[in-house]
């Protein structure tokens, strides 16, 4: 996913940045060398969470894919995909994929989720 760097604060776990994309704004602990304000970077999204259905996950009304934060945790709505074998879960945001995982297989197709996610590492995909 393409960004662009409004942010950077350091943190207890490193570089807390925030960002501003086409789907909305959020904030993330950087995992790579301390991007400049106002750097745009393509970045992989890994969220630090198992999800549950009707906890932190939850079917969505919405059918764009967005991101905000309100009050330190990100909302993430995005279309939820699966194989067919359910090895793998992810959410599909625009043109980018996030891997997630989930506590338990779910048994129907969900569609569009909201994800509320307390930590994400943003991963810079080229330097």
């Amino acid at each position: 996913m393409n960004i662009l760097i409004t942010a950077a604060i350091p943190a207890d776990d490193g570089l807390s940045v925030s960002f501003h994309s086409p789907a909305g704004s959020g904030t993330g602990t950087w995992m790579g060398i301390t991007p400049k304000i106002g750097d745009e970077l393509d970045v992989e999204f890994d969220l630090e969470e198992v999800f549950s259905l009707g906890k932190n996950l939850m079917p969505s009304s919405r059918k764009t894919p967005s991101i905000t934060v309100e009050n330190k945790v990100t909302y993430i709505t995005a279309e939820l995909i699966q194989d067919e074998d359910g090895e793998y879960t992810a959410l599909k945001f625009g043109d980018s994929i996030i891997l997630i995982e989930l506590d338990e297989p779910l048994t129907q197709k969900v569609g569009f989720v909201e994800v509320t996610a307390s930590r994400i590492r943003l991963y810079p995909t080229n330097t």
